[in-house]
């Protein structure tokens, strides 16, 4: 560290580096992007093939998504079905990166019925029996 000093460097605190990582990859993008972890599918030859992925970002222009397998086997241009939020839409890739596939969309996307929900409930352990007593009626 102090030859690092020595030599003239200036130090750049993490979160400044993080600041400017985000302002220079928001200027590339039409759409501001979030997170998302959705299972979806890639359907492609008139959806008689398809491609499970999961959605790994999402804005309104495009996404980029984590194949299970190589994404040599996603054509050019696709639909991208999410069952769960009743999404479709048209794409086409923009980059490949091993398992990830980035998209655009083409046109607008298309809000159809969901065809399954998300149901999240909690897992409580049923009701055994209990030591303490019971009050008494009428006290």
């Amino acid at each position: 560290m102090a030859s690092f000093l020595k030599t003239g460097g200036t130090v750049i605190s993490f979160n400044a580096v993080a600041a400017i990582a985000d302002t220079a990859g928001d200027e590339s993008r039409a759409a501001a992007r979030r997170r998302v972890l959705k299972a979806g599918v890639a359907a492609f030859n008139d959806r008689h093939i398809t491609v499970a992925c999961a959605v790994r970002d999402m804005s309104a222009t495009g996404a980029r998504l984590r194949a299970e397998t190589t994404t040599v086997t996603i054509p050019d241009t696709f639909e991208l079905l999410i069952a769960t939020d009743g999404f479709e839409a048209n794409c086409e890739v923009v980059w490949r990166r091993g398992t990830d596939i980035g998209v655009r969309f083409i046109g607008a996307p298309r809000q159809v019925s969901e065809k399954r929900q998300q149901v999240i409930e909690p897992v409580r352990p049923p009701q055994g029996p209990s030591l303490r007593r019971k009050p008494k009626p009428g006290v």
